[in-house]
Parts: C-alpha cells; structure tokens; sequence
C-alpha cells in the first residue's frame, strides 16, 4: 500500500515527508515536472515488540507502508500539471497536506492570511474536475459503442448506465466520485473495472492541517479539520526536528512540546484506518513477522499474504488473539488456557491475530 502526500506548493508536505523517515528534498520552489521520491517506512507495533521480547527470534519483520513525495500541485496550468494529477492515480490514497502558517516565498492570491480550508476545497475540486473529465470521456464511448453490435452489449450498456448516475451527482450535486459511487453501488457492479479507473476523488484521504507553533487552536485549523473524516493537527517542521534527534533525545523533545508521540506514529496509524487495513502477526523461534491484510480478508486471503502455497493449500488456521496471550503471558499458559483455537476458510481475521496456517500441497 502507498499514499501519495499532495498539497500545494509551499504547504510543508517535504517536510512532513522527512519527518516520517524519507529523504528531504532540496530547499527550492517546486514544479511539477520535479521527481517523486518513495519511502518505505517501518510500522511501530508495540504487540510485534512484545512477541519479539517473548520469542527473541533470528529474524524480526516489522510491516511497512509507503509514502511518496509528490511535487506541490500548483493552482493554476502550468507545464507538467496534467501529468502530476495522471501520476496521482496510481497512489492507493493520499495524505492531503493544508497549510496553516504564514509563508512569504508562497502568498495566497487575494488573500492575507493562510487558509487551511481553501487549500483543501481548492485540491478536492481539481481531483473533481479531472474525475468528471474521465467520466464524461467514457460514457461518450460508452453511448458511441452502443450504436454499433456489440458481443459485450449487455456489460457495456450496465457500465454506461452506472457511470451515467455518477457523472450526473459530480456534475449537478459536486459530489465526490467516492460518495456517488456508495451512493448507486449494487453488487453486480464490475468492481475490478471500477478500480481500473483510479478516481481522485474516490480515493482514501488522511488530511494534515500543517500549523505554526502555538496555532492548533485557530478558528480555521478546527474549520478545516473538520472537512475530512480522518484528520490531524501537526507542526511538520517540529516533527521533522524530533526526528531528527538521536532516540534517547527524542522522548525528553516531546515532554517539551507536549507531544504524546511522533507523528510519524500517528499518521501510520490514521493511514491504516483510511485504508481499512488490519495487522496479523506470525510469530516463532525461526521470525516474528507482522503482516498487513484489508478488513475484512478471510482466513485463506491472509494465508496467501504469507505464500500462495498456504493459500492454495489451507486446511485450517491455528488462531491465537494477541491480547490474550499477553494475558496468559506464554505460550505453555496460552495452551494451558485454551486460548488458541481452530478456524476454517471463511474466518475473518482480526487486528492484532496470531496465526500458524495448516496446510497441504
């Protein structure tokens, strides 16, 4: 999985990305022809340390999420624009970063003042735009298709007729392509077609409200926080600071700033809940390994995360909750209590689950 951090110019989205773990770009104006640059950050689970701490394996695989630094989107059309918002498409969701500080290099046109909540309109309307582009786009071929025969008529005509009530809540109500979609899905919607189109607007949003030491509680910072469903307040430049500090410095710098954890914490952990992933763990002498899943994967969906051969093969899954054998402490008092229990196919895995898969191939 991967989220692209976007914003506008100017917005601080380089520093967050820094701060997270990635390598910091150079101080100067961005453009959008500027290079994107990945960083595969590792996951802090308290529960894998502990199974560590319990099993003291050879091997220790933490689960790791991407993130990508996506050149600022600038207001206007410029050169390389268009092939930014193509790029955007391929990121699984974004981290929407909103400035909430004073910068001179980037004014506000017509505006004194940073405006959170105009940054996170403004880009929710350009992903809009481009999504109604590629909507209008193919129900025009759609409609064109259908004059003509067709071996596919009946899937064409159910698409067209689909994307038709789509389009028409992004063109008359402004509605997100993400809403209008819950708002019309029927399970007979081809769903592998509908991600092939990798809407904006339908895409998962962790949305950061970047503020200047002592503004968390503006008027406008509690605005725009409100805007997005899953939303957080951070001082990048701060963040980028404690990460920057040797570990034994850091907890001392966040007391300090009355910080409970970094926000690299933080955001991994919101990232997870936009995009409906779940943690289950394998754990044994040999590696303690977290593994991530969607919610709502079954038992042989996680099976495959490990090898196909699992999958293919699965007869059962041996399931131990993690909070319980930290209850019981060991794996000798886990057995003892009866905590570990036999699970078949269509078991849905659980946060936090402990699995050793029985199989045959």
């Amino acid at each position: 999985m991967n989220l692209g951090i976007i914003g506008r110019p100017g917005c601080g989205k380089s520093t967050l990305f820094h701060a997270l773990g990635g390598p910091p770009r150079p101080k100067v104006p961005q453009t959008p022809t500027d290079e994107k640059i990945v960083a595969s950050i590792e996951v802090p689970d308290p529960r894998l340390e502990w199974l560590r701490d319990l099993e003291q394996p050879k091997k220790y695989t933490p689960a790791r999420i991407e993130f990508i630094d996506l050149p600022g989107l600038p207001p206007k059309d410029v050169r390389g624009k268009a092939e930014l918002l193509a790029s955007m498409r391929d990121c699984d969701a974004f981290v929407m970063v909103a400035r909430a500080f004073e910068n001179d290099n980037y004014p506000y046109e017509g505006e004194t003042a940073a405006n959170p909540v105009a940054d996170v309109k403004s880009l929710r309307d350009e992903f809009l735009l481009e999504d109604y582009a590629v909507l209008s786009k193919r129900v025009e071929k759609l409609r064109d298709g259908l004059k003509k025969p067709s071996k596919n008529r009946e899937k064409e005509e159910h698409e067209r007729h689909f994307l038709e009530k789509i389009l028409a809540d992004v063109e008359e109500h402004g509605m997100s392509v993400r809403d209008a979609v819950d708002k019309h899905w029927h399970p007979s919607v081809d769903a592998s077609l509908l991600r092939s189109y990798a809407f904006l607007s339908q895409k998962p949003i962790v949305l950061v409200i970047n503020i200047a030491e002592g503004r968390a509680g503006d008027a406008a910072v509690t605005e725009a926080s409100k805007l997005n469903p899953t939303s957080l307040i951070i001082n990048a430049e701060i963040e980028e600071e404690i990460a920057s500090l040797e570990a034994a410095d850091r907890t001392a710098f966040l007391k300090d700033f009355g910080i409970s954890e970094p926000a690299s914490a933080r955001l991994i952990r919101a990232s997870y809940a936009a995009l409906g992933l779940r943690a289950f763990f394998t754990s044994g002498p040999d590696e303690v390994r977290a593994w991530t899943i969607k919610g709502g994967d079954d038992a042989v969906a996680a099976a495959g995360r490990i090898h196909s051969d699992l999958a293919r093969g699965f007869i059962r899954a041996e399931v131990t909750a993690f909070d319980a054998l930290k209850s019981a402490g060991t794996w000798r008092e886990a057995k003892a209590k009866n905590l570990m229990r036999l699970e078949g196919k269509e078991y849905r895995v659980e946060d936090g689950d402990i699995l050793n898969i029985r199989f045959a191939v």
